[in-house]
């Protein structure tokens, strides 16, 4: 499903998709095994040239960089190499004859963002953004991209979390500024805090102004992102995975992926894709 804004023309677009994978270890049915290739199909059958994952564990990494073909996959674990059990991942997965990046950094969300494994408050485990500036080939630019996974238990640490990335935002636009886009599961409600902060711009950086991808679709056109394997759609429940964009984007197209093959869903969570064109290209 889909909704869309804006002209017909689709030159100077950039297609960017928002993917929590479902990590390893809970049952058999749905083991990482059984829809890893469901998963690379869905990555592929995008075209999308930006895709942002979550819960990236070290073995789903390396399965995804031999059956993905002319794609990069960049970021570090939360733990940086080490507990690889729980060293979960939020890297950037780039279309290698779409687009190439020459940057690309991790970054924890806590009051210690430079600290590996560092924690926010009462945040269950070290949670992670990663950025990357990505040139387009499409459009013939370079775009900054930001991917996370919020905490799942405080909210506490999903404000701080919101608070760290626009503060890393700003400081890159201040350098460098480019056309920004932040994606990732963020385990909050669309009316919550966290969400209202990003949505409604309610912070005091001049050079950041951000988008909610999910405008497009409009309030009856939104669902839930996350359906626990069941693929249920539900307009009653709201989604938790986002896309935002800079001013710099019009939002063509926003839609939920809700693919699968035989019943087998690639994740838990429905994938989140945005078609953007960029404005001053």
């Amino acid at each position: 499903m889909y909704a869309s804004l804006g002209g017909n023309s689709m030159e100077n677009t950039i297609k960017v998709v928002s993917f929590n994978l479902k990590r390893d270890g809970f049952g058999k049915k749905n083991c990482w095994n059984n829809r890893k290739e469901i998963a690379h199909n869905v990555i592929e059958n995008s075209d999308a040239e930006i895709i942002g994952v979550q819960e990236l564990l070290p073995k789903m990494k390396t399965d995804l960089i031999n059956i993905l073909n002319n794609y990069s996959i960049l970021g570090s674990g939360r733990y940086n190499g080490k507990n690889l059990y729980n060293d979960e991942h939020s890297d950037i997965i780039i279309k290698n004859d779409k687009a190439n990046s020459d940057f690309h950094t991790t970054f924890w969300l806590s009051k210690k963002p430079e600290k590996i494994a560092s924690r926010g408050i009462l945040a269950m485990f070290p949670r992670i953004c990663t950025m990357a500036e990505v040139y387009v080939k499409e459009c013939g630019c370079r775009v900054r991209v930001f991917n996370t996974h919020f905490d799942h238990i405080s909210g506490f640490a999903r404000v701080l979390g919101v608070k760290i990335i626009l503060e890393y935002m700003s400081k890159y636009n201040e350098k460098d500024p480019m056309p920004t886009i932040l994606m990732g599961d963020l385990n909050a409600k669309p009316d919550s805090l966290p969400i209202r902060i990003l949505r409604e711009n309610l912070h005091s950086y001049s050079n950041i102004h951000l988008n909610d991808v999910y405008e497009a679709l409009g309030k009856n056109g939104r669902h839930n992102s996350f359906h626990n394997f069941s693929g249920r759609i539900s307009f009653n429940k709201q989604p938790i995975d986002y896309i935002f964009v800079s001013d710099d984007f019009e939002v063509i197209k926003s839609e939920f992926i809700t693919s699968h093959i035989d019943g087998q869903y690639p994740s838990d969570h429905f994938p989140v894709m945005a078609t953007l064109k960029l404005k001053y290209a």
